[in-house]
């Protein structure tokens, strides 16, 4: 076999599904147990999500214009769902969700966008030892959407500010390769996104532009409406160990 193509992404993909497969099995033997049976839920849905991000590594090079959409509310909420998973079986601060979302707003390459949202809640949550809440809106803008996450942490030191989204640019609070991976997906989309210290207070702020999908509204009949729906509150708290 010739060793420069036996590396190739099906040949990852192929052995991680291997790993995938070990740890579904670990899974079903917690599940027998009642009290791991929270902990297997999370672990296979983790697995899940990991074959997810297989899949859209293979789709890759498939055409954006190809892939299907999906609702950013949809996006959303499978992020937070991970989030609130990394929290079970966990000790330390309540960690709270305000999320204000414009229907309508749909986008491609679903797994990759949750990448992102959970990349940039992760950092929130890191910068929130003490817990606190991660603001998160989206909004259209002519034929863009506005998504902008913000935190209650300490915000972003100035000296490495310009260079946040570089790889391995870190502090004890933020960094690594997980910023980078947020700005590249973005950049694969035709969009940007920056970041910055929050005017209106405390914590940092990442505001992401990309081009819209969003979807007219329907017409229909005249009918009684129905009453507006408040932007909603999710409430992350981890649980003691039994």
């Amino acid at each position: 076999m010739n060793q420069a193509t036996d590396l190739t992404l099906p040949c990852l993909v192929h052995d991680l599904n291997n790993v995938f497969q070990t740890l579904v099995e670990v899974a079903d033997l917690l599940s027998c147990d009642p009290r791991w049976a929270p902990v297997s839920a999370v672990i296979l849905r983790s697995i899940e999500r990991g074959r997810g991000i297989t899949d859209s590594m293979q789709q890759a090079e498939q055409e954006s214009s190809e892939q299907l959409a999906a609702p950013f509310e949809t996006i959303l909420a499978n992020a937070i769902a991970f989030a609130e998973d990394s929290l079970i079986g966990g000790r330390g601060p309540e960690i709270h969700f305000v999320c204000d979302v414009e229907p309508g707003i749909e986008l491609r390459r679903t797994w990759a966008w949750e990448r992102v949202l959970i990349n940039l809640f992760s950092n929130a949550m890191r910068a929130m030892p003490e817990g606190g809440t991660i603001h998160v809106s989206a909004r259209a803008r002519n034929d863009r959407a506005e998504i902008v996450v913000r935190d209650e942490g300490d915000g972003i030191p100035a000296e490495i500010l310009g260079d946040l989204f570089r790889p391995h640019v870190s502090t004890k609070v933020r960094g690594g390769l997980g910023l980078h991976i947020v700005e590249t997906i973005v950049k694969q989309d035709g969009g940007e996104v920056r970041a910055s210290n929050r005017a209106d207070g405390r914590g940092a702020e990442f505001i992401i532009t990309i081009p819209s999908m969003k979807q007219p509204p329907m017409k229909l009949p005249p009918m009684k409406q129905p009453s507006v729906k408040q932007p909603g509150e999710r409430q992350l708290a981890r649980p003691a160990h039994a």
